[in-house]
């Protein structure tokens, strides 16, 4: 164990708590809600549905997905919204058209 003091997952509403493992640190923004642009340390090995931003660190699948915590990264051709969700790590429209998703 680390014995560390980290939050518990990525959300400016989340908890610092005693990791019961290692802990990951991450440049956080102000922007996104934070106190403060820093750096802030989260909990690894977290559960699936965890919110994880885009960082699949905190996640004990290594999968972050859409923000949270997943089984799993998204197929080719499973919509999405970061390049992170994606097993390719890309993600854009699978044609050229105002229609497409």
């Amino acid at each position: 164990a680390s014995n560390s003091c980290a939050y518990d997952s990525y959300s400016t509403d989340a908890s610092e708590v005693c990791c019961e493992g290692d802990y990951h640190s991450m440049f956080t923004f102000s922007t996104d809600g934070w106190p403060t642009t820093d750096i802030r340390k989260f909990c690894q090995d977290r559960p699936i549905g965890t919110l994880c931003g885009v960082t699949d660190a905190i996640c004990a699948s290594s999968a972050c997905v859409e923000g949270a915590c997943a089984e799993a990264k998204r197929s080719i051709g499973e919509s999405c919204t970061f390049d992170n969700s994606c097993s390719t790590n890309k993600c854009g429209y699978n044609s050229y058209s105002t229609d497409a998703s």
